[in-house]
């Protein structure tokens, strides 16, 4: 456009509006001057730059979206890791040799055989109580590796937690919470802290027991739905009819 023509358009609006034109006669006077084809021009210009910007929010989207299904595998993978360990490190009953009606010889032959390390071989020597004794050692054995599995469930979702959507990243933030809680009362039982007013280990069966595994078997649910959003949506349509 040519700085006469401008100057034209400019021109013509003051006088429109000292004349108390309405906004209808100036966007007549435009249209006048400009033409039609020159506004559509301007229009379809405009319709691009807003298809453009969707275009990148929606493949913004889409990215984050793929991301979310790469690391529900492994974050699902790791948190039956986390749980098994700890279904494990809690069990109540545990299977191992009659020590208490074991020969001296044949007690000195099995420990000598034994995969226990020297602490543990010292430990289990000292103690008069050789059932109670080797328990203890599986326990302590199991609650490492249940805090193992634990610490890298909890790393990975912690450096994942943004790619996950808000209703699915607050349920696992909950399991998260509550097998650490879970972990902590056991070992607070292994260390023997328990006694009648505070029952740590019931209190680590009850939270796995009772929150753990309902909330798991939900996280399932969602995370099911997410990867497979066909077979949700079959479900719906059979709850309908």
């Amino acid at each position: 456009m040519s700085v006469d023509f401008g100057q034209q358009i400019l021109g013509s609006v003051v006088q429109l509006l000292a004349a108390g034109g309405g906004g209808a006669a100036v966007a007549y006077l435009i249209f006048k001057f400009l033409g039609k084809s020159w506004i559509e021009n301007q229009l379809a210009k405009n319709l691009e730059i807003a298809k453009s910007e969707i275009s990148m929010l929606a493949t913004r989207r889409m990215k984050l979206h793929d991301k979310e299904y790469v690391v529900f595998p492994e974050l699902w993978s790791k948190l039956n890791n986390a749980f098994d360990s700890f279904g494990q490190a809690i069990i109540l009953y545990r299977e191992f040799p009659d020590f208490q009606n074991m020969g001296v010889d044949n007690l000195n032959e099995w420990l000598n055989r034994s995969d226990l390390s020297i602490n543990e071989k010292s430990y289990f020597a000292e103690e008069k109580n050789k059932d109670r004794a080797y328990n203890k050692i599986l326990e302590g054995r199991d609650i490492l590796v249940a805090y193992k599995e634990f610490g890298e469930f909890h790393k990975y979702l912690q450096s994942n937690r943004i790619f996950l959507s808000p209703e699915i990243k607050e349920k696992f933030d909950q399991i998260d919470g509550l097998i650490q809680e879970s972990l902590t009362a056991k070992m607070m039982d292994l260390k023997g802290y328990s006694d009648v007013n505070n029952n740590f280990l019931l209190e680590a069966l009850n939270k796995f027991k009772k929150q753990v595994k309902p909330l798991k078997v939900e996280i399932e649910s969602l995370v099911q739905e997410k990867l497979f959003p066909e077979s949700s949506i079959g479900k719906n349509k059979k709850g309908k009819r």
